[in-house]
């Protein structure tokens, strides 16, 4: 110890303390501490070198000197390069990440993105006491409404087999805690996936031009606010359909925009 010691004020004899203006510095190297000797004033703590030095033990054995630190940013507060907790929960996360993106055919700058949340979910501890799939879907669903995918919530409760209001909960508490402000659900961003499995053929192009201009006036008029995508989507494909001389029942738009006959006679 007395040797690093001396190395450490070889190193830093160019130093002077900001304090008393003291040069003769002190460094730990095994703490990544700098300190003034005259003083005692912290000069620089916990510092990160991507040099790789050991040291000898009283007993004869040699150990690494310092901390690892792993590219996620989450320090290891074990001995050596043993994985905490935290860093297993990353790395199943991102599996889970990928396999749900996959399912949902969500691209790869998607997956990243949610790679990202889901490790600012760990580090604020949002995921204990909850399940890592609702986790994972609130991350990729936060992205999706970011990018303005044509994906609902709904989606990820037909993939993981999970109620889609617990879903929602861990959503909102998972934007809640970041404080992220989501753009509004546009219904036009639905009008083309729910029109293409309605079959209208050739002329889905314009059922769907058809009914997003009537999502157009209802947006105008002020009917689409405070109301489910699912629902304005059905009522203007609905309209749009028999517009076009399509005889599509409400039973058959219910069954493709997944919501009930009173709530779609309503819209």
């Amino acid at each position: 110890e007395p040797f690093v010691r001396l190395l450490g004020r070889m190193a830093l004899n160019g130093l002077t303390c900001n304090h008393c203006g003291g040069t003769d510095i002190e460094l730990d190297a095994a703490r990544g501490d700098a300190v003034c000797i005259q003083c005692g004033t912290v000069l620089e703590e916990n510092t990160i070198v991507n040099e790789v030095t050991f040291e000898t033990s009283a007993g004869g054995g040699s150990g690494v000197v310092g901390q690892f630190v792993p590219s996620s940013g989450l320090r290891s507060s074990g001995l050596g390069f043993a994985k905490e907790s935290r860093e297993v929960a990353l790395s199943n996360g991102q599996r889970h990440i990928s396999q749900l993106a996959n399912a949902l055919r969500l691209s790869e700058h998607h997956q990243d993105a949610a790679q990202r949340l889901f490790q600012l979910a760990v580090q604020h501890n949002f995921i204990q006491g909850r399940k890592t799939q609702h986790v994972i879907a609130a991350c990729l669903y936060t992205v999706c409404r970011r990018e303005k995918t044509a994906h609902l919530l709904i989606d990820y409760s037909d993939v993981l087999q999970t109620n889609v209001y617990m879903l929602g909960s861990c959503f909102l508490k998972f934007t809640r805690m970041l404080s992220l402000t989501l753009p509004i659900i546009d219904p036009s961003l639905y009008i083309h996936r729910f029109a293409s499995r309605l079959e209208f053929g050739d002329k889905t192009h314009f059922v769907s031009m058809s009914a997003l201009r009537l999502v157009q006036r209802m947006k105008r008029d002020w009917i689409q606010t405070g109301r489910r995508p699912s629902g304005i989507c059905g009522a203007a494909l609905l309209i749009a359909a028999r517009i076009h001389g399509f005889r599509r029942t409400q039973r058959e738009v219910v069954r493709v925009v997944r919501i009930c006959d009173v709530t779609l006679r309503k819209r």
